[in-house]
């Protein structure tokens, strides 16, 4: 026979049980319309900012609205990991703010459930959306932005604007080979004025090849070169000891890739995280970290939807019983704190100044540590 402590207290675990079902349904439906709230109004912004951009090329190149759709839903997706952790934050903050406003805090730390029981549901959702937008980035978000590229590649291609395809100053420095062209043409995949030096593993030069035209065939990995010629230096007197004049010839050793050499003279920003890791093994000598410090500081900016969960609700609920307007400047202050050491160490990084690893963990760690201090005290 079950006893009347027992059943009580089986009664009160079965009662909290549906009243903390409740709370999480409550909070993640107030949190869901918040969150479409902020991302229909951020989304619309940088539609117009787009819109400005390309809607003149649009419109010259009689663009169909099909195709102009098609365009910006792959924007949307672009876009994603620059509007996901932003959106994310914002309704964060305006739901806790309206539950302090309502009381709602005071009620539930007064009725025995605890801060990490009270946000459990936003900690799921800060998990979930982290785990999204880093598996985006190496997948999806990555196929867009290269979907993107070539759709206005094919646009500037079908109205016979070849000015578009043309590179201008194409260079690649790998371990023993310095590559130099002129011009490249991404429609023929032809490069025009082409200079290839070549040093031996005591960096003096051994092999200089300088060409007018050359093409790169993608199934066997071999340039083919045309009008041009090879000199051989002596490795210790660096003078000119062979020259040998070719009107056109296979180098079977010469495989360094123009999609290489085009990769790495894009933007480091524009880049994707496949990209970015492609970059990293092309750009191996030097003291040039900038893509490996790009391609980390995307991975930690890919958890700050969760991160953010961190620094805002301990700020947050630690003024419950406040003004709400205590916390929101709390934490405008870290969240501002954060973003100029940020710009320092990334700008340090980049520039070769620090170590790659101090300049992403520095500000990384200051986020991390900061919110413990509010945590003790909600503990």
């Amino acid at each position: 026979m079950e006893s009347k402590y027992d059943q009580r207290r089986r009664e009160n675990g079965v009662g909290n049980t549906i009243r903390m079902k409740c709370l999480d349904r409550y909070i993640f439906t107030e949190f869901t319309k918040k969150f479409a709230l902020f991302f229909i109004i951020l989304n619309a912004f940088l539609f117009c900012v787009d819109t400005y951009a390309y809607l003149e090329k649009f419109l010259r190149y009689h663009v169909s609205l099909g195709d102009i759709f098609s365009h910006y839903k792959i924007q949307g997706v672009i876009y994603l990991p620059l509007i996901l952790p932003l959106v994310f934050t914002m309704a964060l903050i305006f739901l806790i703010i309206a539950m302090q406003r309502n009381n709602e805090i005071i009620a539930l730390f007064s009725s025995g459930i605890s801060f990490f029981k009270m946000t459990r549901m936003l900690w799921f959702l800060g998990f979930i959306g982290s785990a999204i937008l880093l598996w985006g980035n190496f997948y999806w978000i990555s196929k867009a932005h290269e979907y993107s590229i070539h759709y206005l590649e094919n646009l500037e291609k079908s109205n016979a604007n070849s000015d578009a395809f043309f590179v201008k100053h194409l260079t690649l420095n790998t371990q023993n080979r310095l590559w130099y062209i002129n011009r490249y043409d991404k429609i023929e995949d032809r490069a025009f004025e082409i200079a290839v030096h070549e040093y031996d593993l005591e960096g003096r030069e051994c092999r200089r090849i300088a060409a007018q035209t050359g093409y790169f065939d993608k199934e066997i990995h071999t340039w083919t070169l045309n009008r041009g010629h090879e000199i051989l230096f002596h490795p210790k007197k660096q003078i000119a000891k062979k020259m040998h004049v070719f009107k056109q010839r296979i180098f079977s050793e010469l495989n360094d890739s123009p999609k290489s050499m085009l990769l790495l003279q894009s933007p480091i920003k524009s880049l994707s995280l496949p990209q970015l890791r492609e970059a990293i093994e092309i750009q191996e000598i030097g003291e040039n970290k900038s893509y490996k410090i790009r391609f980390w500081d995307l991975i930690l900016s890919s958890t700050f939807c969760f991160f953010s969960c961190w620094i805002v609700l301990p700020i947050l609920f630690s003024t419950f019983g406040k003004n709400h307007w205590h916390g929101v400047v709390r934490l405008g202050i870290i969240l501002s704190l954060y973003g100029i050491l940020y710009y320092i160490f990334y700008t340090l990084g980049m520039g070769n100044v620090i170590h790659w690893l101090y300049a992403l963990l520095i500000p990384f760690c200051f986020l991390l540590f900061m919110p413990l201090l509010w945590i003790r005290k909600l503990l």
